[in-house]
């Protein structure tokens, strides 16, 4: 028998009950109803009940096993766009230098997330948008990965035009990352040199080339609850199919170093939960900033509603290692989800110490993000954990 919010225990809150059932019975929450549930006090017991039934949604729409991706970067730093938060911008004196990843250490990379357990690999370029000299360079690797079929061809490479969506997907990309990033009233404080419009538009092309869609934003960049409202719901109306949530860790450098304040673990979580209660059949994927906001509450990730997540390293910051998270999904007992839907446990022994595409293992002292090219290797700079962290989001 179907339970309804009139039979709602005593110590549990009703109206969150009532508007979990309303998202479990497949009617979307209205702005007003999720300005509800984004003002619950998450210092208060109501917010264990919006994560409780937040998980529920989770569940009811996913299942109780989970995904994850990992990216690399194709082309680090150097890029003409002047987002504040990002470390490869060259208006922004950072740790970051230019470098450019061969074909071989694509793949490379790829064959490493596999062993990590990931269904989707992605290969991230910094700049405004691909030129067709640089979707030569990578068509090999993307046309390779989608004959080999063991995991989703991703990209993560700008703006795109309808004609270049149309050829990566002919060369076998199955999935385009490209963030929102922020509200469209939020956004101009940001990002001068293109606009919310222009990432909408994006969006479009892609989808109109058949193309999966992965968008979502980053949070603690000085917005408010209404902004993250409004791309929740810009998020629904684009029909999007993957909602990558990161959170700022500023890098020193940047242009919003020093200018906003870090998101506590329990304001995390409630943007994972209300996003769960907006987007309920959509896949959220926890990525960037993850283990430095959430700090000891990171587990409570999937409680919160996130169905997915970032494994192995940033853009150009150091993640968990994937034995970390794989011990985590181990103590949880979370199963996850190979390309082919086969579900696997999880097993720390297994996967490789450190992410795709890095050479040794972020610790304490962990300087550089090692890549080996030509029998030599090459030190991709990488600000000490202590003073940034997943900040440059999981896309662009």
């Amino acid at each position: 028998m179907p339970v309804t919010a009139t039979q709602t225990p005593a110590f549990l809150s009703a109206r969150i009950m009532e508007l979990a059932c309303k998202v479990l019975g497949g009617t979307d929450l209205s702005r007003e109803e999720a300005r509800e549930v984004a003002a619950v006090d998450p210092m208060s017991d109501e917010f264990f009940d919006l994560l409780f039934w937040a998980n529920k949604i989770r569940i009811a729409r996913h299942g109780r096993s989970v995904h994850f991706c990992s990216i690399v970067t194709g082309k680090v730093g150097g890029c003409s766009e002047d987002c504040s938060y990002c470390s490869q911008s060259s208006a922004h004196k950072t740790h970051v230098k230019p470098a450019v990843m061969s074909v071989a250490e694509m793949e490379k990379a790829g064959h490493e997330a596999l062993a990590s357990g990931a269904s989707s690999f992605g290969i991230v370029n910094s700049g405004w948008g691909p030129t067709d000299k640089e979707l030569d360079w990578m068509e090999p690797f993307f046309k390779k990965t989608a004959e080999e079929g063991k995991v989703r061809p991703c990209a993560t490479l700008g703006h795109l035009s309808p004609e270049h969506a149309k050829r990566l997907r002919g060369m076998g990309v199955e999935r385009v990352n490209h963030n929102l990033e922020a509200s469209e009233r939020h956004f101009p404080s940001i990002c001068s040199t293109h606009t919310y419009a222009d990432r909408v538009n994006t969006i479009r092309n892609a989808k109109a080339a058949g193309l999966s869609i992965c968008s979502g934003g980053i949070f603690g960049m000085g917005e408010n609850w209404e902004d993250r409202i409004d791309m929740a719901l810009a998020l629904r109306d684009l029909d999007v199919d993957v909602v990558p949530i990161n959170f700022l860790f500023s890098i020193d450098g940047t242009r919003i170093h020093g200018t906003v304040t870090q998101l506590e673990p329990r304001e995390a979580l409630q943007i994972i939960a209300v996003y769960r209660f907006l987007l309920p059949t959509k896949e959220l994927k926890i990525a960037g900033g993850r283990e430095k906001v959430l700090r000891d509450m990171q587990s409570w990730i999937f409680f919160a509603g996130g169905s997915s997540f970032l494994i192995g390293n940033y853009l150009t910051t150091f993640g968990r290692t994937p034995k970390q998270d794989h011990q985590m999904l181990k103590d949880l007992g979370v199963s996850f989800h190979l390309y082919n839907e086969m579900e696997v446990r999880a097993d720390p022994d297994a996967v490789p110490g450190a992410g795709p595409g890095a050479e040794g293992v972020a610790g304490a002292e962990a300087t550089y993000m090692q890549r080996k090219s030509g029998g030599r290797v090459v030190a991709l700079e990488v600000a000490q954990p202590a003073l940034s962290g997943g900040g440059g989001c999981c896309g662009k």
